[in-house]
């Protein structure tokens, strides 16, 4: 009799999961579609920083990045490409070509900017992108991720720093936001 008192138990605890955690789960996976700015179009009128966007590597190395493109969330793509030009420390251009994004990785909204008082389609969030370095001067060129940071919303994390960061593989990884603008517009 104990038995089956505890086989109820947990049958109706496995139900009431399916009833009411399930649908909070896939809550979250509807799909969505959002275009995303990075240091280029109407940003570069908000402000002389916000174009290109700059992030620095430890040893003093600066990338300044451009670029565009699109990302959905279920199920997870990602297209885009921009330009990019890396210089040392002292301000001697190293690189210079584009690149092309190639997997998503994830996003993370932060929310509409009508928060801040901008229009509602632009959004807030972290997207963490694969994209591949394509050097003006040939050669196969770098795998790298990118990561877009856009600080609006009313979600927006403790730490969240406005612009980009780049961690090239096996190269160097601009891992300090510097300065510029980025966003998310929901499409």
């Amino acid at each position: 009799m104990k038995n089956i008192k505890i086989t109820a138990i947990i049958c109706s605890l496995v139900l009431l999961t399916s009833i009411f955690v399930l649908p909070l789960v896939f809550a979250d996976s509807e799909s969505v579609t959002l275009g995303f700015l990075i240091g280029t179009g109407f940003l570069c009128d908000l402000d002389s920083s916000a174009c290109p966007v700059i992030a620095m590597a430890d040893n003093g190395d600066t990338v300044e990045l451009t670029g565009t493109g699109t990302l959905s969330t279920h199920p997870k793509s990602v297209s885009g490409e921009g330009t990019f030009v890396h210089k040392n420390a002292d301000g001697t251009i190293l690189a210079t070509g584009t690149w092309t994004a190639t997997k998503l990785l994830s996003f993370h909204s932060y929310g509409s900017g009508a928060t801040q008082g901008l229009p509602e389609e632009l959004e807030g969030g972290r997207a963490s992108i694969l994209v591949h370095l394509n050097p003006d001067t040939g050669g196969p060129g770098f795998d790298a991720i990118l990561e877009i940071d856009c600080t609006l919303g009313n979600k927006i994390p403790n730490g969240a720093i406005e612009g980009i960061r780049l961690n090239v593989k096996d190269a160097l990884n601009f891992n300090k936001m510097v300065s510029g603008f980025t966003v998310f517009i929901n499409e």
